[in-house]
């Protein structure tokens, strides 16, 4: 099977498409929202696994010593995950089976390469990656 992973974001979300059988990846990437639906019309996956922050009570609070700076970082999540909403009503209308899911927790880049063996720098391709790996 093949696995593809979103991490929504307003600017560029973290995708990586993960093989099953060969169990490394196929893609690890960060594209702008656009360039995500082109990619899930190719339906080169048989399931995306969509990070579903919103569906954590209280996702978009965060406590901040500055409140605007907390306000702003709330704005931000939000933003974010009215994305991945978006992305969620395209696999819908495409009829493109997927799944939500509540995120994980971080990991550094450091523990990805460990891991997967694949270095990465970008948070949101490891978050996405995250999602699908090991399946």
């Amino acid at each position: 099977m093949i696995y593809l992973g979103i991490d929504p974001d307003v600017d560029k979300s973290g995708v990586a498409i993960w093989n099953t059988e060969t169990k490394k990846f196929k893609l690890l990437k960060a594209l702008d929202f656009f360039d995500v639906l082109a990619l899930l019309k190719t339906k080169q996956s048989d399931m995306v696994i969509i990070e579903a922050g919103w569906l954590i009570k209280k996702s978009n609070f965060h406590f901040a010593k500055n409140k605007i700076i907390g306000e702003r970082i709330a704005k931000n999540v939000g933003a974010n995950h009215q994305i991945g909403k978006l992305i969620e009503k395209f696999c819908i209308r495409e009829n493109i089976t997927y799944r939500l899911i509540k995120p994980k927790g971080k990991i550094t880049s450091y523990q990805f390469e460990k891991l997967t063996k694949n270095k990465i720098k970008n948070q949101d391709i490891i978050d996405s990656a995250m999602l699908v790996f090991g399946y």
